[in-house]
């Protein structure tokens, strides 16, 4: 994958602190998550990206909450605590 000047400076930093290995897997994570930015060069069609669009689909769902629907079933067929 491309890289910018950026990304290498900070790819090297990230392999000092957590090691060769697991520094790389942070660094990827990191762009993944958006919390590096321009770290990366041009290019989507790679695995970082298909896994870019995927967390960019998980981060948008609304995650089920037990408690409303609790409450809302309750209401609705007339149920007591």
């Amino acid at each position: 994958m491309p890289q910018t000047a950026k990304g290498k400076k900070i790819l090297a930093a990230m392999k000092k602190q957590y090691g060769s290995k697991k520094g790389k897997s942070v660094y990827y994570a990191s762009i993944v998550k958006g919390k590096v930015k321009g770290a990366e060069g041009k290019g989507g069609t790679g695995k970082l990206a298909k896994a870019k669009r995927t967390y960019a689909k998980k981060k948008g769902k609304k995650k089920f909450n037990a408690g409303a629907y609790a409450s809302a079933r309750k209401k609705h067929f007339g149920l007591k605590k």
